[in-house]
């Protein structure tokens, strides 16, 4: 069940995009969920609520939905962003 993402998260969101309207909020809730399931798939770090998330997980998850916000007319892209994967590299858990 992913956590809420309508308060904080959005409000972080909105101001990394200089967005002030409530015009694009749906688009913008879908885009953070997007980006939390990937940062979890990612990494395998699951949080109960945002506040509990680590600092560079919850920056990996603003900028990746912001990332898509600015390109969502060229298209769904393949490949995470570098500076996203670097953010939570240090996170992944590795498995052999």
């Amino acid at each position: 069940m992913p956590i809420d993402l309508s308060g904080q998260p959005l409000d972080e969101l909105k101001q990394w995009l200089a967005v002030t309207t409530v015009q694009d909020d749906a688009l913008l809730l879908r885009l953070l969920e997007t980006a939390w399931q990937l940062c979890f798939q990612f990494t395998g770090v699951e949080a109960s609520d945002w506040p509990s998330m680590d600092a560079g997980l919850r920056h990996g998850v603003i900028r990746h939905a912001a990332h898509q916000y600015r390109e969502r007319d060229a298209g769904p892209s393949d490949h995470l962003p570098a500076a996203i994967a670097a953010l939570w590299r240090p996170y992944r858990r590795m498995r052999l």
